[in-house]
């Protein structure tokens, strides 16, 4: 995973906007605006649409404003500049050229991108893409499990509490270990399969 969470804000209740219009009279510095972020989804089996209903008013309450989209076309640098973070949680599989630019050049100048689940298996005929992410996904199985936390100092997972879960195991391919932080791994097999990071 990628920065969607450096800047979390806080909203003010409804009760302190007339102070809050006072205070940025009496020359206080205003409020910063909120986050913008493109969730970019489709109508496959992992019902993206129904994850941004479950996470957009969370995400509200904390001062961020998510807009919901499953036109591959909005990755163009008019629309992706009006956003500070993307998400990609969607299974599309070929992503075009002036897309792929469009997306690379939004990252390289600083947009935070925040590729979830099966975005790992998104715009596979792109090893730019792949590279970007981190990994594509190969296979899974499922079953309970807990992931183990390899990195419990690094900002997004001061105060996670790990637990134990039903989910697809996945297992990727591609590794592209440069500039790559593991946060989270989960068992596969003998060995530790990479589950959440950072690049």
């Amino acid at each position: 995973m990628s920065g969607m969470s450096r800047r979390i804000l806080r909203t003010l209740p409804l009760c302190c906007v007339s102070a809050l219009f006072l205070g940025t009279a009496a020359g206080a510095p205003a409020a910063p605006p909120p986050l913008r972020v493109l969730f970019l989804g489709d109508r496959g089996h992992h019902r993206p649409s129904d994850r941004f209903h479950q996470i957009e008013p969370v995400l509200a309450s904390r001062g961020i404003e998510v807009a919901y989209t499953e036109d591959v076309a909005d990755l163009n640098p008019t629309t992706l500049g009006r956003y500070d973070a993307l998400i990609v949680y969607a299974n599309i599989d070929a992503i075009a050229p002036d897309r792929e630019k469009a997306l690379l050049d939004y990252v390289a100048g600083g947009g935070g991108f925040a590729p979830i689940h099966c975005a790992s298996f998104c715009f596979r005929n792109s090893q730019a893409y792949v590279d970007l992410v981190g990994a594509q996904f190969q296979k899974h199985g499922t079953g309970e499990f807990e992931t183990r936390v390899v990195d419990p100092e690094h900002p997004i997972m001061k105060g996670f509490e790990p637990f134990r879960t039903w989910d697809e195991t996945y297992v990727h391919t591609r590794h592209n270990e440069r500039d790559r932080h593991v946060l989270q791994v989960q068992a596969e097999g003998d060995r530790d399969e990479p589950w959440t990071w950072v690049r």
